[in-house]
């Protein structure tokens, strides 16, 4: 039970950090629609992802663990269908620039933006494990 708590904290943050970061997660309500989102993306993660894991394996052995990432993306657009008050649109990175480093702003679809917030919340929710193992 304690792990499963500890998974709900960790994508709750997760899912705050990378909607502060990438504006076109959007997630109504106050902290009871985070709450619920986390909820439901945790569940997600721990049921439904070691079955579609199981069911694209084949795929993952002949690209050499390449194909993995996929996974996470279909648990993260179902998280979107399923949950009414999670929304996932098309992003605008809206640039960046410094004295050395100029790069411009790039409009990515929604299933580039579901990759690289799937790729934002895996990266998030394993630093964290990582943080609470010590």
């Amino acid at each position: 039970m304690r792990i499963f708590i500890r998974r709900i904290v960790y994508y709750v943050f997760a899912l705050w950090l990378s909607g502060n970061l990438i504006t076109s997660l959007s997630i109504s309500g106050n902290l009871w629609g985070m709450l619920s989102a986390g909820v439901a993306l945790a569940v997600m993660m721990m049921v439904l992802k070691p079955l579609l894991s199981l069911l694209f394996f084949p795929i993952n052995m002949l690209t050499l663990g390449l194909m993995g990432w996929l996974v996470n993306v279909a648990v993260l657009y179902l998280w979107s269908v399923f949950v009414p008050n999670v929304s996932i649109s098309a992003w605008t990175f809206p640039g960046l620039s410094s004295d050395w480093l100029t790069l411009s702003p790039v409009s990515l679809s929604l299933p580039w933006t579901l990759v690289i917030l799937s790729f934002a919340i895996s990266l998030i929710v394993s630093g964290l494990e990582k943080l609470g193992d010590e």
